[in-house]
């Protein structure tokens, strides 16, 4: 069962995260992660194995732009005992650009902080038409 003061932590350190990552400041989007992180992004080649490839893709996304905000919406959290899942709606905007994507957490508490452990972003297929389970 989701506290009201897990909640509240959790919404905490994920709009630290994106107000981090429209600043582009890498040391204390990689403070948030554990050692252990996993990730994939919407890229193909966009495998995250730990926070050192994790540093790498943030250091590619932030040279590709000028200007970068993300924001969520429709965030729902759950947690039970030390693990926290998280699902939401992101955009990105990228010199301009907006891309919608979705997104899922797992975060881990430690006993004095909670973590991001794994993150998956992806872009849905436009392509797909509503009601159907996969694009023509």
């Amino acid at each position: 069962m989701l506290s009201k003061q897990t909640e509240e932590q959790i919404r905490e350190l994920l709009d630290r995260y994106l107000s981090l990552y429209g600043k582009k400041d890498l040391d204390t989007i990689l403070s948030l992660f554990s050692e252990d992180c996993m990730g994939i992004g919407t890229g193909k080649d966009e495998i995250i194995r730990n926070r050192d490839e994790l540093k790498e893709q943030l250091l590619r996304d932030f040279t590709q732009v000028n200007e970068l905000a993300i924001s969520m919406d429709t965030c729902i959290i759950r947690a039970e005992g030390t693990i926290c899942w998280v699902m939401g709606d992101l955009t990105f905007t990228a010199d301009g650009t907006i891309i919608p994507c979705r997104c899922t957490m797992v975060l881990r508490g430690t006993g004095h902080r909670w973590e991001i452990v794994q993150m998956h972003i992806s872009v849905p297929a436009h392509d797909q038409a509503g009601g159907r389970s996969y694009s023509d």
